[in-house]
């Protein structure tokens, strides 16, 4: 192969989505190229004319435009033109001009096609439905799936467990377990309920204390049980094994023993050292341990964003360390000031609630008090402990909340009974200021205390959403409040970086993965559907059939897609020793990265101008 065939075929590896073609195809595309240059002004395709040839920019740049002259878009180094006249049959029908001297690798029409029909991957590149190219680009990025522990659930992990009836003696199930090499069996009345479990501690005892062999296992069992269900989070295992100081947990889906999980089981899937961060984040003694272990978070993101984890994982993981360490600072707060005197509720809001955090963040949280509160006797006590966890939240890098939607603010720390008025508020009467506080809490999880504080409110909201079209019409125009940044030549829209930089970039947060946050609370809220997690009400939407299950899978991809885009940036920031943010300047990205982001932005524009008409957003705009 002479020198120019090897710098062109150099070039063909390096781009999309030629990248990884088997040897003999680069060879096969480096010979048949040939070189075509054209000058600013210049017409490189023109409409109506026949087409034989696809043609890479490998240097300058073209405008494309549309039969009424309008412009459809600009292509720069790397991206392609022509493709879509070849696929159609080789009729022009958009005029390519070059907006700079251009110098373009032609590839032969019929060695395109045969190329397009022998590798999905690169059918799919050139479909012309964005979705397929979203979701091409979205394996690409993604590469191998090598999933960090933090992110496995217990039932990637558990193993079966071993069941027996509570009337078997013991020296029978000591065999039973030696026979089968089980550590801890699971003891049952004459179901698959679980009602004690034993392990070879449990035997230890017998020996020690000389009981009887012939005993029912039932009568040295352990009967208080901690159980886990398969889709619960392996650092959420970890957390309750450390805590109560547990070696084996069963796993129970509707009161059924499906499995059992131990520490060693947890141990041997670890890849990343997150996991071990959860567990040292539970044992920590005090705020200042607490605060040198969250410095590590962001370098947790870097590892876990190299390993190509799906955005929803990477969210799931990074909010398990924010929520451990909440959750400590609670059991240290109440560990100092005292018991609870009544039940509450300690709640958080936002991207923690939605499990959907990436670097440090504020912090948005609040408490349900039971309506047994009393200002007098309880005031000063939740006070305390409010103020104890907003500081040490604070010393971890979860900074105060700039608009104080934090269980200090008295607003946010009140009895069930006021939660109950704020939200009726809320829904029947949504001005401006309500449908802002409805963007925060309509998203909240328990992260502490009694549970069913919240459980008893959520339920009335979702049945109240559900019936108030008024507050859906206004939950949508508000949701409008943040669009894409596609603007005109399909060019991307960019945003000043409010941190105080001069440099500008794409809004990967608020124009980026909030459309779509907003997108999905606004369908489950109408819908009266339960799930918080953005990616999680996406698929109660399908399965509730209030949207349609492709259009769903459309903007899961797209969503997915644009959430990546932002943590490869935010890892890269924390890589070069910079404060993570969510501007990304469109030269950081590759063309690939780039034309798939179009595609991306654009199925998120389509979605809400159709809940625009769904929900009659724009009588309100």
């Amino acid at each position: 192969m002479e020198l120019e065939q090897l710098k062109v075929r150099s070039y063909l590896a390096k781009c999309s989505p030629l990248k990884d073609l088997p040897a003999e195809w680069l060879d096969k595309l480096a010979a048949n190229v040939t070189f075509q240059c054209n000058g600013i002004g210049d017409a490189v395709m023109s409409i109506g004319e026949q087409n034989d040839r696809v043609l890479l920019i490998r240097r300058g740049a073209v405008d494309v435009f549309l039969e009424n002259g309008e412009l459809y878009g600009r292509f720069s180094k790397g991206d392609w033109v022509g493709y879509r006249s070849v696929m159609r049959g080789g009729v022009v029908g958009m005029t390519v001009k070059a907006l700079e001297d251009s110098l373009f690798f032609a590839i032969p029409a019929a060695l395109f096609l045969e190329l397009v029909d022998s590798f999905e991957r690169v059918s799919q590149y050139f479909s012309e439905r964005k979705q397929e190219r979203l979701r091409s680009a979205i394996q690409e990025m993604r590469g191998s799936d090598n999933y960090a522990m933090i992110t496995l659930h217990v039932q990637d992990l558990m193993k079966p467990a071993l069941l027996i009836r509570k009337d078997v003696p013991v020296q029978a199930v000591a065999q039973q377990m030696t026979e089968t090499k089980s550590r801890a069996a699971i003891i049952t009345e004459d179901d698959s309920t679980p009602h004690g479990m034993v392990t070879d501690t449990d035997f230890r005892r017998v020996i020690a204390q000389g009981l009887r062999i012939d005993l029912p296992i039932g009568d040295i069992m352990t009967r208080k049980l901690y159980t886990l269900s398969p889709n619960d989070q392996a650092s959420e295992a970890l957390l309750l094994m450390t805590r109560f100081n547990l070696r084996h947990v069963p796993v129970v889906n509707n009161n059924e023993v499906v499995g059992v999980i131990s520490a060693t089981d947890l141990l041997r899937g670890q890849s990343h050292n997150a996991i071990y961060m959860v567990g040292d984040i539970f044992t920590a003694p005090d705020v200042a341990r607490l605060a040198e272990l969250s410095k590590g978070l962001p370098n947790v993101l870097v590892g876990l964003v190299k390993q190509n984890l799906p955005a929803n994982d990477v969210g799931h993981a990074i909010t398990s360390i924010g929520q451990a360490i909440a959750r400590r600072l609670l059991v240290m707060a109440e560990g100092q000031f005292g018991k609870p005197p009544i039940p509450y509720a300690f709640i958080v809001a936002g991207s923690m609630a939605r499990r959907e955090q990436t670097a440090h963040s504020d912090q948005d949280n609040g408490m349900i008090l039971s309506d047994a509160y009393n200002e007098a006797e309880h005031g000063e006590y939740f006070r305390s402990i409010a103020k104890f966890v907003s500081d040490g939240l604070n010393a971890c890098g979860y900074v105060y909340c700039p608009g104080n939607v934090m269980a200090t603010n008295d607003q946010w720390r009140q009895p069930l009974s006021v939660w109950r008025g704020y939200f009726e508020t809320w829904i029947n009467r949504p001005e401006p200021q309500a449908l802002m506080y409805a963007s925060i809490f309509f998203d909240l999880r328990c992260l502490h205390g009694e549970e069913s504080l919240l459980n008893d409110l959520q339920e009335e909201v979702l049945h109240k959403t559900k019936a108030s079209t008024l507050f859906q019409a206004f939950m949508a125009s508000n949701a409008l409040g943040f669009k894409p940044p596609i603007g005109f030549f399909r060019g991307f829209v960019l945003d000043k970086d409010k941190d105080g930089s001069d440099e500008k970039g794409m809004d990967m947060k608020k124009r980026g993965v909030v459309p779509v946050i907003d997108l999905a609370r606004l369908y489950s809220l109408a819908g009266g559907l339960r799930p918080i997690n953005t990616w999680e009400r996406l698929e109660a939407i399908a399965e509730a059939g209030v949207m349609n299950r492709s259009m769903i899978e459309d903007l899961r991809d797209a969503f997915e897609f644009i959430s990546t885009v932002r943590l490869q940036h935010q890892a890269k920031q924390i890589e070069k020793g910079l404060k993570p943010n969510n501007y990304v300047p469109p030269e950081e990205l590759s063309s690939l990265e780039r034309r798939h982001l179009k595609d991306a932005f654009e199925v998120v524009s389509s979605m809400q101008d159709g809940m625009t008409t769904r929900y009659k957003a724009d009588q309100f705009r």
